[in-house]
C-alpha cells in the first residue's frame, strides 16, 4: 500500500506519493449523493432541477454542496498510505446547532417579506419560508397577515420550521452515508469504512436529540402553522 495508495472511490489510488489524500467525509458522501441519482460515483457535476428525481438533489444541486453541509456538520478525516506522509488528519465539525440559527434566520427573514408582502407568496417562495415535512402554505402567510400576534407566531413557526429543515438535511445525510459506503471501493476498506460508521453515529445522536428537541416544541406549541389557522378561523367566525 504505501507509496502506492490504495484503490478508492470510482476505482483510481488514492492515499499514495503524488495521489489525491482519502478524504473520507467528503468522497463517501459525493459517491453516496451520485450514486442515489444514479450517476457514476465520482461525478462533480451539478444536476438541473428539472432532471432532478431524488431528495438528495432537491436539497443539494451538485455533490459539492452536499459534501461542504456534510464537512461543516461532520468535519473531515483525510487519511494517507504513504511512509512518509501524516497518516490521519481530522478536522472537528461544527454539528448541527449552529446551522439552525442560520436557517432560524434565513426562514424568519422569509417569512416577514412574506408577511409584509415584500416578496410575493409564489410556490418556490413559500417553499424557502417552509421545509418538506412542514410546508408553509398561502393560507398560512394570509392568517399571519390578520394575526395580532403575528410578530411571536412568525418567531415561532421559523424556530420551528428551521429545526424541521435541519434535521431533514441530517437525516439524509446519514442515507447519503450509507449509500456512499456500499460503494465497492469504500467497502473494501475496512478504516474509512470504521471511520464513516463512527460519523454516523454521532450524527445519530443529534438527530435524536434534534427529534427530542421537536418534539418538545410541538407539545409546548402545538403545531405553530395549524394553530395560526385555527386562530384566524374562530376569530373569522366570531366577527
Amino acid at each position: 500500500r504505501g507509496k502506492d495508495g490504495v484503490p478508492w472511490v470510482g476505482g483510481g489510488n488514492a492515499g499514495g506519493a503524488g495521489q489525491p489524500s482519502i478524504k473520507v467525509i467528503s468522497d463517501v458522501t459525493r459517491a453516496g449523493y451520485n450514486l442515489v441519482n444514479g450517476r457514476s460515483a465520482t461525478d462533480p457535476t451539478s444536476i438541473d432541477p428539472a432532471s432532478c428525481n431524488s431528495l438528495a438533489c432537491q436539497t443539494w444541486s451538485s455533490p459539492q454542496a452536499a459534501t461542504d453541509w456534510a464537512t461543516r456538520v461532520l468535519g473531515e478525516q483525510e487519511q494517507r498510505t504513504c511512509e512518509t506522509c501524516t497518516k490521519t488528519q481530522t478536522v472537528p465539525g461544527v454539528g448541527l446547532t449552529p446551522l439552525i440559527q442560520e436557517e432560524y434566520e434565513t426562514k424568519l427573514e422569509t417569512l416577514q417579506e412574506l408577511i409584509s408582502g415584500a416578496r410575493h407568496t409564489t410556490a418556490e417562495n413559500l417553499r424557502a419560508a417552509g421545509s418538506t415535512s412542514l410546508p408553509v402554505t398561502r393560507g398560512v402567510i394570509e392568517a399571519l397577515r390578520d394575526e395580532p400576534d403575528q410578530d411571536v407566531l412568525a418567531h415561532r413557526l421559523a424556530s420551528e420550521v428551521a429545526l424541521a429543515s435541519v434535521l431533514e438535511k441530517a437525516l439524509l445525510l446519514q442515507r447519503t452515508l450509507l449509500t456512499g459506503k456500499k460503494e465497492p471501493n469504500v467497502a473494501a476498506n475496512q478504516l474509512a469504512v470504521e471511520a464513516v460508521n463512527h460519523e454516523s453515529n454521532t450524527l445519530d445522536r443529534e438527530i435524536l436529540n434534534l427529534k427530542t428537541e421537536l418534539e418538545i416544541r410541538r407539545e409546548l406549541a402545538n403545531n405553530s402553522p395549524m394553530t395560526i389557522i385555527q386562530r384566524h378561523g374562530t376569530r373569522a367566525s366570531g366577527s
